[in-house]
């Protein structure tokens, strides 16, 4: 899946500029549901993986991990996953079960490598499991789906 939906340069700028990348995920988070609302799902699932990715990128970027930043890293794991979640229900609604199954996976991986920078904080750590959790809990529709038609092959 091809998850590279925001140019190179405007990647890397966001990178280096968390706080205006949080803007832009809203941003596009914000027309994403607008479009989706407005019945075109094709402009809101582009604008979900721009924001998708975005999240992504703030969750990734180097960032302070101290106590008073703890709230700031929290909201951004938390808008992560949702975005996450939101592309999945997007993706079924289009029963584009496979992307959606693999966006869900990229949630969990990218949730897993960010456990670590995390670690001396415990509240951090419960949200990601938290969150993680639900991707689980949600993807076993999925893999059981999976095991059912291999079988019946």
């Amino acid at each position: 899946m091809n998850t590279q939906r925001l140019c190179p340069v405007y990647r890397k700028w966001l990178q280096l500029n968390p706080s205006s990348a949080r803007e832009h995920r809203l941003f596009s988070q914000h027309q994403a549901q607008k479009a989706h609302k407005q019945g075109d799902v094709h402009e809101a699932r582009t604008l979900g993986y721009q924001a998708f990715e975005t999240a992504k990128v703030v969750l990734t970027s180097l960032q302070p991990t101290t106590q008073q930043h703890s709230d700031t890293v929290k909201h951004d794991i938390a808008a992560f996953g949702s975005m996450g979640l939101y592309l999945y229900s997007l993706l079924r609604s289009e029963s584009k079960k496979r992307e959606a199954h693999t966006v869900l996976q990229e949630c969990q991986q990218q949730l897993i490598a960010v456990m670590p920078l995390h670690a001396s904080s415990p509240n951090v750590c419960q949200l990601i499991s938290a969150v993680q959790y639900a991707i689980e809990r949600i993807s076993v529709p999925f893999q059981s789906q999976q095991t059912v038609s291999v079988a019946s092959h």
